[in-house]
């Protein structure tokens, strides 16, 4: 969904005003940017615990500040995401988060095999999109994960849509080097 129709639009300003008269109508909107939220924070901070504490961080903090949220045409989703980067970027300055073995990973319902299968293939990716410079992953991943519209980014990012335009070519460009590189290397 890169680009949302005037329609959509109107609806998602609906649900908005929705909300702030009732606060029961925020699960619509928790509902719809769920997902894209808890994907950008996992790919920020590579850790389901950590994701799933911003996201419900971020959510909190909009429901929150709803009443002060003024629409102006573009998606909630690029508040919502500016919220979590700004969540991100605090804890930043704090220790590192540290993650304990889970002692009872790989049991449940889905095969070791297909799990481990299903990390890999998305892992060397990952991996490269960590080692990119702060602002071209944070880029990237609004881009490509949440699914946004360069000029969205720049609302989020506080820059032109031509700067983000830079940074995603820089970005890909140092992706396609990387991987190339581990490739070679095999």
């Amino acid at each position: 969904m890169t680009e949302r129709s005037a329609a959509e639009l109107q609806d998602e300003a609906r649900l908005i005003e929705a909300a702030k008269r009732d606060r029961k109508a925020f699960g619509a909107l928790y509902d719809r940017y769920f997902d894209q939220i808890y994907s950008y924070c996992y790919y920020h901070s590579g850790r389901r615990e950590e994701a799933e504490d911003l996201a419900s961080e971020t959510f909190q903090r909009a429901l929150e500040g709803l009443d002060n949220f003024e629409w102006r045409g573009i998606p909630y989703s690029a508040w919502l995401y500016k919220v979590a980067s700004n969540l991100m970027s605090k804890r930043r300055r704090r220790p590192p988060w540290i993650e304990l073995p889970d002692p009872i990973a790989g049991s449940g319902e889905n095969d070791p095999e297909r799990l481990w299968l299903r990390r890999e293939q998305g892992d060397e990716l990952h991996k490269a999109v960590r080692t990119l410079p702060l602002d071209q992953r944070e880029a990237v991943l609004l881009k490509f994960e949440g699914r946004l519209k360069n000029k969205e980014i720049g609302v989020i990012m506080s820059r032109s849509e031509g700067a983000v335009k830079l940074l995603l070519f820089r970005a890909v460009h140092g992706l396609r080097r990387r991987l190339r590189e581990q490739e070679t290397r095999r």
